[in-house]
């Protein structure tokens, strides 16, 4: 907020607010909605009520005089409002419509049931208080839409008891248009709610006047009053549970005006962080998915204390709590400068962030969701993810532990790549983080979990605290910790990691990295880029697909049976389009080992070369086709030397054994078809025998020739 804004903040009760202003409010104020939202106006009652506490039995009024103070209260004067010495200025209400429209609901429900209570007539007292003038005018004035208005002005003077208010659409007064105004049908409901909890026999009345209590802010200059108003309004355009905890949570503090500031203050970070791209872009959607996760994470801590905990949001958090967590995240986003000061390589952190935006602007996870539940996979990763650097940040703050930058986010690494592992393994989490502010990140102590192993076992953390490849980093790291270049080696095997397939390593044994390389003594900062560039030439730009995949495809077939085969009634499917698996078998290795030495056509045809020399025997006596024996790999080796490895993966990256052959082919066990095609019969496809006798009047003759 602006410095030179001239305004005032005040402690005012209802009797106050509704006495000396006239609140109006405007046409682009959002419609009256907590009547549509059960769950949040019920709350709010229930809450207020039991803020009120007990009745005297004998008077039937509230027994303490505790003022309840439910939140701030933003208004500004509009532009036409000229005279300062005015007793009653309209004031434009910016922020609270829906609690102080409640209020007003609440007041007027508690007049009628009163008016003959005592032998006062409380709604007289109500209209004086509120300035009604018949057909014009009233101290709260709904300007969304002119019909809400008047039907507010009909409703306050028309309506005399309990059961009238039951039956306002049965009134004469009652238009037609009314049944479709957003605002009234939400009032109308509102009513209901209102009398299931306010129906008992206190009076309320004197006591909501007297000491419901709102910290009023009042900026008087208008420009400056809209302004805030616009970046309110748009901070909030959804209802926004956030505000139901931020008034629970208030009420009856005797901080609450620091709290305020403080609240305010963490709502414009996540208006800052809201996602831009959301067509009704809202910091209340963040604001709302973080205190629902830091909620969620309480009752997880409380859970495994062996604490009962209801799984609501204003029981699990308080004041202090949601400043600590804030805390956690302000920290991390703040201590990343000077992460990236120690660091040339930390693109994974864009990433990373971005992640944990997403998912507190999104706000659809189920954070009280069963972390056992193997139906939760989403909640418990983003569980595992999320929790994890919260949990170590605020726990180590609390322990007094010293929090090192490098050690934070080699943590948050940690779990980036649980994440895009995949990890649901939310059972261990706490006890793995308490062992990493113990003895830090790369801790080497024994491993297994033993009696507390979790029942039904899905992952492998849910009995370890780390999985084998985790283990076998935190070793190579420890060895590592007082090398001059242990940052660089670091920056390099994220480099590595962080390419497309190697990043995903959910359902392939969670290996990000030593598929391709051993983490042992003999591991180098030059073989670590020679590892890189090898893979990268491979699938240059973080992609999913080769850069040559005839030519890789072809290679392959010499390591190893690199396809997921699926077998037919009539024949087999070897389908090698699965990148993601094949670079994770044991022989991958070995290929980018020799990639680092030379490149992949190379290589390709010292392997050619040395397959004809192998099997130069049974190709020179070959007569009609090759002799049996052949599996489907070398088949298709022989046939890759016809028609080249473009030619043999014209179609795609599936090989079938499909029908039943008539006559002679390559092989003399050649019974079936052999076919590449795309994915399936309906798609491209072209039988190899036939493409190779295109091309050649007798292929086999081509590979004799090959020996020579």
């Amino acid at each position: 907020m602006s410095k030179k804004t001239s305004a005032y903040l005040k402690e005012e009760n209802l009797l106050t607010l509704l006495s000396q202003n006239n609140f109006i409010v405007p046409e682009i104020q959002r419609e009256y909605v907590w009547g549509e939202n059960k769950k949040v106006i019920v709350k709010f009652l229930n809450d207020l009520k039991n803020k009120i506490g007990i009745c005297c039995s004998e008077c039937n009024l509230p027994s303490s005089e505790n003022k309840i103070n439910i939140g701030f209260l933003y208004s500004y004067k509009p532009d036409y409002v000229k005279i300062e010495h005015d007793r009653f200025l309209d004031e434009n209400l910016i922020d609270g419509q829906q609690r102080f429209t409640t209020l007003f609901l609440l007041l007027f429900y508690c007049a009628l049931k009163e008016s003959r209570a005592d032998g006062k007539n409380r709604k007289d007292e109500f209209l004086t208080l509120i300035r009604f003038e018949e057909k014009i005018r009233m101290s709260f004035d709904f300007r969304v839409r002119d019909l809400t208005k008047r039907f507010m002005l009909e409703l306050v003077e028309k309506v005399n008891t309990i059961e009238q208010l039951q039956n306002i659409d049965k009134q004469t007064w009652f238009l037609k248009d009314y049944q479709n105004d957003v605002s009234i049908k939400s009032i109308r409901k509102a009513f209901g709610f209102i009398q299931s909890v306010f129906s008992d026999s206190t009076r309320y009345y004197n006591h909501l006047i007297n000491y419901i209590v709102f910290w009023h802010f009042k900026t008087e200059a208008t420009s400056q009053g809209e302004e805030l108003y616009i970046t309110m309004n748009a901070r909030g355009e959804e209802l926004a549970d956030n505000e139901i905890t931020k008034a629970a949570l208030m009420v009856g503090g005797s901080e609450i005006y620091e709290w305020g500031k403080k609240w305010e203050e963490w709502q414009q970070f996540f208006w800052k962080k809201r996602d831009k791209n959301d067509p009704n872009p809202s910091a209340d959607k963040g604001l709302n998915g973080f205190l629902s996760c830091i909620a969620g994470l309480e009752y997880y801590l409380k859970d495994k204390q062996g604490v009962i905990a209801e799984k609501e949001i204003n029981s699990l958090l308080t004041l202090e709590k949601v400043e600590q967590y804030f805390e956690a995240l302000t920290f991390l986003h703040e201590s990343r400068a000077e992460f990236e000061q120690n660091y040339n390589y930390t693109r994974w952190i864009d990433s990373c962030l971005k992640s944990i935006w997403e998912i507190f602007n999104n706000n659809q996870t189920d954070w009280f969701a069963d972390y056992k539940d193997k139906n939760k996979s989403t909640e418990r990763n983003r569980m595992v993810f999320m929790w994890s650097w919260l949990y170590y940040i605020t726990e180590s703050k609390r322990e007094n532990t010293l929090l090192k930058t490098d050690e934070l986010y080699r943590l948050l690494r940690f779990f980036y790549i649980r994440k895009n592992n995949f990890n649901r393994s939310v059972s261990t989490l706490k006890k793995t983080v308490d062992l990493i502010i113990i003895n830090g990140v790369w801790d080497t102590m024994n491993n297994e979990l033993g009696s507390d192993q979790a029942d039904n076992l899905e992952e492998e953390t849910d009995s370890k605290f780390r999985t084998k490849e985790e283990d076998e980093k935190n070793i190579f790291f420890y060895k590592r910790l007082l090398d001059k270049d242990l940052k660089e080696i670091e920056e390099l095997i994220w480099q590595i990691e962080d390419h497309t397939l190697n990043l995903d390593g959910s359902d392939v044994g969670n290996i990000n990295i030593t598929h391709l390389i051993d983490l042992n003594d003999m591991v180098t900062t030059q073989k670590l880029e020679e590892i890189r560039d090898a893979f990268e030439g491979l699938f240059p730009n973080g992609v999913n697909l080769p850069l040559e995949p005839a030519i890789l495809n072809t290679v392959l077939l010499y390591y190893g049976d690199f396809y997921k085969s699926k077998e037919y009634s009539n024949g087999s499917k070897y389908d090698f389009a699965d990148w993601k698996r094949n670079i994770r078998k044991n022989e991958f290795k070995k290929v980018i080992m020799i990639l680092t030495e030379k490149p992949l056509s190379v290589h390709l045809s010292e392997l050619n070369r040395n397959f004809i020399e192998e099997h130069q025997l049974k190709i020179t006596n070959a007569k009609i086709a090759l002799s049996e024996g052949f599996n489907i790999r070398e088949k298709l080796i022989f046939y890759t030397m016809l028609l080249k490895p473009d030619g043999i993966w014209q179609c795609g990256n599936v090989i079938i054994e499909y029908g039943q052959v008539n006559g002679s082919r390559l092989f003399k066990d050649e019974e079936k078809f052999i076919y590449n095609l795309k994915s399936d019969f309906r798609s491209w496809y072209f039988d190899l025998w036939e493409k190779a006798k295109e091309s050649y009047e007798n292929p086999l003759f081509e590979l004799k020739k090959l020996i020579l």
